[in-house]
């Protein structure tokens, strides 16, 4: 792209800048204040760009003469700031397509964008008529790496904000998107972040976390759920004391329930057996109606 740019002193008053058109979004004040104080101590080290109005499809707000194609940050640190004016790189003769381009990759040098920010901006890219390979071209990334960000958008809004907190990898979007119904994705989902509470990293989607029988390590709920399902329905042992002390960890009984079992238990093998609470134990063995 060949067009006429210049630097210049621009009043901050005349700079439009557009959440919806800036692939990172609104800018709070409090994610710029590390920025606005290198600022002010050791000033700005390269411009904002803008283009002017007349450029810009569809016009500025009144009032407005410029509008913000990538610096967003620094835009919002001169308002802290509270400067009256900003360096800005008028660019000129820009289209649409190559403004947004401007403004997405830009921030793909800076890697300041999450993975669903970048997965937006292609959206815009992809609305003004980009396919997905002209879209790779523009902005120096690979098919591949389009492709992924478009699966993305047509997961669910839960999932893509997963993606947002960095819980899914690429691979793991690619797979959640062959995946046929909403149902599987979930469940696909809360597998990757249960491998990831247990310390196992890049699961492939088609397959459950591959247990460690020799491993010593805290469980979480769903794996002593399944091991109190184990024990009852698919061992000899079944239900009884075993899966009850293990529903008391997994908080699906209280201490009183897990001391009443102890007492069975010890009766029937005829073991004796006192509960350390008092009235507890006075209940069990005194007329009390508590089951045993």
């Amino acid at each position: 792209m060949t067009h006429n740019y210049q630097v210049e002193m621009v009043p901050m008053s005349k700079i439009y800048s557009d959440d919806k058109f800036n692939c990172r979004g609104i800018i709070n004040p409090f994610e710029v204040k590390d920025l606005a104080q290198d600022i002010r101590e050791n000033d700005l080290q390269f411009p904002i760009a803008c283009q002017p109005g007349c450029d810009v499809t569809g016009g500025l707000p009144e009032g407005f003469d410029f509008r913000i194609i990538a610096g967003h940050r620094r835009f919002v640190a001169f308002r802290i700031l509270e400067r009256k004016e900003i360096p800005a790189m008028i660019k000129r003769g820009l289209t649409e397509i190559q403004a947004r381009i401007h403004n997405l990759s830009e921030n793909l040098q800076r890697k300041e964008l999450n993975i669903l920010q970048e997965a937006r901006a292609l959206s815009a890219l992809k609305d003004m008529g980009l396919v997905q390979e002209e879209a790779a071209q523009a902005i120096g990334r690979t098919r591949s790496w389009v492709q992924i960000r478009y699966n993305l958008l047509e997961l669910p809004e839960v999932i893509q904000q997963e993606a947002a907190a960095g819980i899914l990898n690429q691979g793991q979007i690619k797979q959640l998107y062959s995946l046929k119904t909403p149902e599987e994705q979930y469940a696909a989902v809360r597998n990757i972040k249960n491998a990831l509470l247990n310390g196992q990293r890049g699961l492939s989607v088609a397959k459950p976390p591959k247990a460690d029988p020799y491993k010593k390590k805290r469980r979480p709920k769903n794996e002593i759920q399944d091991m109190i399902h184990h024990i009852g329905k698919e061992s000899p042992i079944g239900f009884g004391l075993a899966t009850r002390a293990l529903a008391w960890a997994n908080g699906e009984i209280n201490t009183a329930d897990l001391y009443i079992e102890l007492k069975k238990v010890a009766k029937e093998n005829g073991k004796f057996y006192q509960i350390p609470v008092a009235e507890l134990e006075k209940a069990t063995t005194g007329d009390s109606c508590v089951p045993i």
